[in-house]
């Protein structure tokens, strides 16, 4: 699973929120395939998640005061994780905060994070 905090080589992606994974309020655990994914969350940001502007392969969704990122992967799925505002294109960013789907005071919050810190996400959790 791309999510564990484990030993691996490489860079590490940022740790989702567990509320983006929940189905049934059932959490994932080890079960990725018996999971009902179009119940969760996740499920939810990616359908509502808008592309990027300048057409690369990126779609962009926020929920909660943080920014998701997705990415197509080599299996024609997607891969969506947390990004720091900073990382998100200011068109869309500033569309979010014209419709009340984000607050200047969470882009603050949320603005830059360093690539180390895999968990700052993880204090919507809370």
């Amino acid at each position: 699973m791309k999510h564990k905090n484990r030993p691996a080589e490489g860079a590490k992606g940022t740790l989702c929120p567990e509320w983006t994974h929940l189905a049934d309020k059932k959490r994932l655990e080890n079960e990725p395939f018996g999971h009902d994914w179009l119940k969760t969350e996740a499920h939810q940001l990616f359908s509502t998640s808008k592309p990027h502007p300048e057409g690369e392969e990126r779609r962009y969704a926020t929920k909660n005061g943080i920014a998701f990122e997705a990415k197509p992967t080599n299996d024609e799925t997607w891969h969506g994780y947390p990004v720091p505002w900073k990382s998100v294109p200011t068109e869309i960013m500033n569309a979010w905060i014209d419709n009340g789907s984000v607050t200047k005071k969470q882009i603050k919050t949320y603005r830059d994070r360093a690539k180390s810190d895999i968990h700052w996400a993880l204090a919507s959790d809370e």
